[in-house]
């Protein structure tokens, strides 16, 4: 038996297949990554629906004789307001400055509370939990790619752009299309952008922020869908068989 799964992608129910076969003396394994929370304040039970239901797929896995390998990232910088246009401050470094501690204080805090609120819901911990701040070279390194082979640009500021239309599939997934987005923009297209469906990568470090790190842009600070890109490949590969997250993720985020 195996589990089945409403595809996102294909809107169909289709079964979880493990793309790789087993190793010797184990059972078929399935490789899942799941979306994790921004530390910057407390989780509502909003927030926990989500992994619970990461957490149901991955018991149910188990139930039919799968092994799981799960591995949900924590969020420690890069998390912009308004994810659509790249605008906004920085979730961590407002929550530092309003409660007078350093990022790294707020980080350890509420990534401390959320794995205690997920203990108290009997969701089972992911078997990595890596941070976005422990994963800059691995970001950088296929940001760095993606420029190399085109479909990304730099800006003047020293920010770094995917440039979506070197995409044609992109939207596919939450059944956006280019025209569409573009139809319902609403504010200015952002210095340096060719499109203002294109998205950050990697940001321009402003004057004053203590979160940035050297690139080849220049001083910055990586793209929250750069993260999970580059810590989903570290941990699980190119290609895996789950990626779970919150509806508000499927655009544009997965």
């Amino acid at each position: 038996m195996t589990l089945n799964l409403r595809n996102t992608l294909t809107r169909r129910i289709e079964p979880v297949v493990p793309l790789e076969p087993p190793l010797p003396g184990h059972p078929p394994r399935i490789r899942l990554y799941s979306c994790g929370p921004t530390v910057y304040r407390w989780p509502h039970v909003g927030n926990l629906r989500t992994f619970l239901l990461a957490d149901l797929i991955r018991r149910a896995l188990i139930y039919h004789g799968l092994e799981v390998l799960h591995v949900q990232n924590i969020t420690d910088v890069g998390h912009l307001r308004d994810e659509r246009f790249d605008r906004g401050a920085d979730r961590m470094l407002v929550a530092a400055a309003l409660e007078k501690k350093s990022t790294a204080e707020i980080a350890d805090a509420y990534e401390a509370g959320f794995h205690a609120d997920e203990a108290l819901v009997n969701i089972l911990p992911a078997h990595a939990f890596p941070r976005a701040t422990e994963h800059i070279p691995e970001m950088l390194a296929l940001a760095e790619a993606l420029e190399d082979t085109g479909y990304a640009y730099p800006a003047p500021d020293g920010s770094l752009y995917y440039e979506v239309a070197r995409f044609p599939d992109y939207g596919r997934l939450s059944g956006n299309t280019l025209d569409e987005l573009r139809a319902g923009q609403r504010v200015a297209i952002e210095p340096g952008k060719r499109d203002p469906a294109d998205f950050a990568l990697w940001k321009h470090a402003e004057e004053g922020r203590d979160l940035k790190w050297p690139s080849r842009w220049g001083e910055g600070f990586p793209g929250w869908h750069l993260e999970c890109s580059a810590m989903s490949r570290r941990y699980l590969g190119d290609e895996f068989e789950i990626h779970t997250g919150g509806i508000d993720n499927v655009f544009p985020h997965h």
